[in-house]
């Protein structure tokens, strides 16, 4: 199964401000975000992800909202939200066991981590947005000890000021 990881991040690299409010980001990643997720049909998030776009601005409303947390009993907005604490790997077998072929991260920085740790991300996608952070999250974090290659498959510009970065993972 192939899975791609879409996230905005600012001239400095930082995935969210210290606010965790998105108000930073353009339309075309807006556009993007929701296009890959209608594709791919299977969604792949962070709970303060969630948080953040829950109940109005989850992505697609069939197919398969993955939410990691340790809060797996809470109330999910739609029926389609699975909350779990399953491992990267196992997130990715029910996935697949449901007939999705590739599936989308959107993030945040842990749950990022963990697929990027266990081997699973074949692409990722990167809007980086003309701002930049004092302060926010990183795209990675505890994972200092390795290093993983990246292939320009492609670029384009979004707009004025926007660009959107194509990677495949060369060593996972």
């Amino acid at each position: 199964m192939r899975t791609i990881i879409y996230l905005a991040a600012s001239a400095n690299g930082l995935i969210s401000n210290n606010r965790n409010v998105p108000d930073w980001l353009s339309q075309e990643y807006g556009e993007g975000f929701m296009a890959i997720s209608l594709r791919t049909q299977a969604v792949i998030m962070g709970k303060t992800t969630y948080n953040v776009l829950a109940p109005d601005y989850l992505p697609i409303k069939e197919g398969s909202l993955v939410v990691l947390t340790h809060n797996t009993m809470a109330e999910p907005a739609q029926s389609n939200v699975l909350f779990t604490d399953d491992s990267p790997e196992k997130i990715i077998e029910q996935l697949a066991a449901r007939g999705h072929t590739e599936a989308v991260i959107i993030g945040g920085t842990q749950t990022v981590s963990a697929f990027v740790k266990a081997g699973l991300v074949n692409e990722i996608i990167l809007v980086v947005e003309p701002v930049l952070f004092g302060n926010g999250l990183p795209l990675l974090k505890d994972i200092e000890e390795a290093e993983y290659k990246l292939s320009l498959l492609e670029v384009n510009k979004l707009n004025n000021n926007t660009v959107q970065l194509h990677y495949s993972i060369t060593n996972n």
